[in-house]
């Protein structure tokens, strides 16, 4: 690790730090690695950086608190496996003469910003040549890392994609802002980028064969269209006298330990209502919706094997209408739960009797 006084000189190698040493950023899934070049020290006096407008993956900017983390970090030395930022060449002013400042900061504002007030002269640069809707995919995606950096937003991806279709740039069908989504933010989790892209249907009008819930929506869809009010987030319900949850796939195991407290602190049982990932090919609404009951299921199993008595505190009461023109809007499509009640029975009878076996 070198200090940052002795890496700021205007130098590549022996007054520096050789700027080899820093890797070079790989976004092969959006442009051309060929178009990104390697290190270079450029003065702060000649990059245009504007925080409020430059960088839109970055909705409000760098905050002060993150820059203040920086500095700390930065003031402890330089550490050469880290990542750099990035700057495009502006191109030439109207008469044909070159601005003052010739390159333009594109990523890496809170890593300037910081170098800046800790008064060094400048830093090491990639250049990097591509579109303007490259530009925004390259730093949407370069904000999914932390090191230490401020995480992306799903805001700010949100209002990124926006710009692209409104602006022509991305399609406006599903298929094609799904497939973008998972090309540029591909270590990004599925259900962060099924709440993206509903938003971004949302915003740009979009219709969907599916419907996809966010906290908001579930909100609207209970006063705009269910004919009858239902808890979620855990909110009572006086109705069915319980209290009410929702889950996407793969969580009704958060769902089953909020449930389980409540019955422990209160005695009163609750109910979860359900809805799918993003339907494709390979995880269809039939198969999201059977995973989620062998879900529930296997947690009834579980539970009673541990504890000796099958305690129902939760019960999976239905999932959300989501395919348009064949769900009715008005109403959860409620589960069969003595249908469930046998499979929970024979699954605990099967298992305490394979560890009979196995005694």
């Amino acid at each position: 690790m070198k200090s940052l006084k002795d890496a700021g000189s205007n130098s590549n190698t022996s007054e520096g730090i050789d700027l080899k040493t820093f890797p070079k950023p790989d976004y092969s899934h959006i442009i051309d690695n060929d178009l990104i070049s390697d290190p270079i020290w450029i003065k702060f006096d000649d990059i245009f950086i504007d925080d409020d407008e430059g960088n839109p993956a970055r909705t409000d900017g760098q905050s002060i608190s993150h820059i203040e983390e920086l500095k700390y970090s930065f003031a402890n030395g330089v550490q050469t496996s880290s990542p750099l930022g990035a700057v495009m060449e502006r191109p030439l002013q109207p008469d044909g003469t070159k601005h003052e400042k010739p390159f333009m900061l594109m990523y890496g504002y809170g890593r300037s910003l910081a170098q800046m007030e800790l008064g060094v002269e400048g830093w090491a640069f990639n250049t990097i040549d591509a579109t303007e809707t490259e530009w925004e995919d390259i730093q949407s995606y370069e904000n999914e890392d932390v090191a230490p950096k401020s995480p992306n937003k799903e805001r700010d991806i949100v209002q990124v994609k926006t710009k692209q279709i409104n602006e022509g740039r991305l399609a406006k069908t599903e298929n094609a802002v799904m497939s973008n989504l998972k090309k540029t933010y591909p270590s990004r989790r599925k259900p962060s980028l099924d709440r993206i892209a509903a938003m971004i249907f949302e915003n740009v009008g979009i219709q969907s064969k599916y419907a996809y819930y966010s906290e908001s929506k579930i909100g609207l869809w209970r006063d705009n269209h269910a004919s009858q009010w239902f808890g979620f987030n855990g909110e009572w319900d006086t109705y069915r006298n319980q209290y009410g949850y929702t889950s996407v796939k793969g969580g009704v195991y958060r769902t089953w330990n909020n449930a389980l407290i409540k019955y422990a602190e209160t005695g009163k049982k609750s109910y979860v209502n359900c809805f799918a990932n993003t339907v494709s090919k390979g995880s269809t609404l039939i198969d999201q919706r059977q995973s989620i009951v062998r879900e529930y299921i296997k947690l009834r199993i579980n539970h009673a094997i541990v504890y000796g008595k099958n305690i129902k505190f939760l019960t999976l009461n239905g999932f959300f209408p989501q395919q348009q023109k064949v769900d009715n809007w008005k109403s959860f499509i409620e589960l069969n739960q003595d249908d469930i009640e046998l499979q929970v029975k024979q699954g605990i009878n099967a298992a305490r009797l394979r560890i009979r076996q196995a005694a």
